[in-house]
This record gives structure tokens, sequence and C-alpha cells, in this order.
């Protein structure tokens, strides 16, 4: 008898759910947080069998803002989505990003501007 294993390694990124009403650390305005779990698992057989690097991802919902979640508090949030999430939970994710948004016209430009080409406004950082 032959055996071909089919086996191999994905990343996943699964919403899981969304924080309303809070105002954001970054530009101040009131918004909501848009919560994600991002890992990568071993499946065989197309089969998840061992999961690692699990974070949560927040992104806030005014300027496209990026936090990591404090794992315990992602873990309870996704048990219970009425857990709240505050400010001192949330490490902000300075990674570059190649556009920089608009909060007047909820736009993204791109980041070699420092007003918005659309409506004149000033960007966000």
């Amino acid at each position: 008898m032959f055996f071909i294993g089919v086996f191999g390694i994905q990343d996943k990124d699964k919403h899981i759910g969304t924080y309303n009403n809070i105002i954001c650390p970054t530009c101040g305005k009131l918004a909501r947080y848009e919560v994600h779990k991002t890992y990568r698992y071993l499946h065989i057989f197309f089969i998840p069998t061992f999961r690692w690097n699990t974070r949560y991802i927040v992104k806030a919902s005014c300027c496209g803002s990026i936090y990591e979640l404090d794992p315990f508090v992602g873990r309870e949030f996704e048990k219970d989505p009425r857990t709240g999430i505050r400010p001192e939970n949330l490490r902000r994710l300075d990674h570059y990003i190649p556009f920089r948004y608009c909060p007047d016209c909820r736009i993204d430009v791109p980041s070699e501007f420092s007003y918005c080409p659309y409506c004149g406004g000033r960007l966000q950082q």
C-alpha cells in the first residue's frame, strides 16, 4: 500500500466581533473597534491539528489605526463580547502603512501627501 501525506501550514484571520462607542486613542473621535484573531496552524488532510502565534488585532473604524490587543483580554472578549477594551489593553502597531487617512472625505491617500488631493484637508499621521 502506498500512502501520500497531505499537510501544510496556513495563516487564518477570523473576525470575532465589534466593540462600539469608544474614543479612538489616535484621533480622539467616537468610533468602534473591529476585533480579529490571527493565528498560524498546521493541517493534516485539511483538518487543523496544531495552532500557534495567536494574536488579537483591533482596528479603529474612524482613522484605520491598528492595535494589538492584550491576549488575556482578547480571549475574554472572544468568550464574552461585552468584555471591556480599555486603552491600556492596546499596543499600537507602527508598521509602515503605504496610505494615510483623510478624516474629512474618509479615503486612503498615498503616504507622500500631507494634505488630501481630493478635499484639501490635513491628513492623519
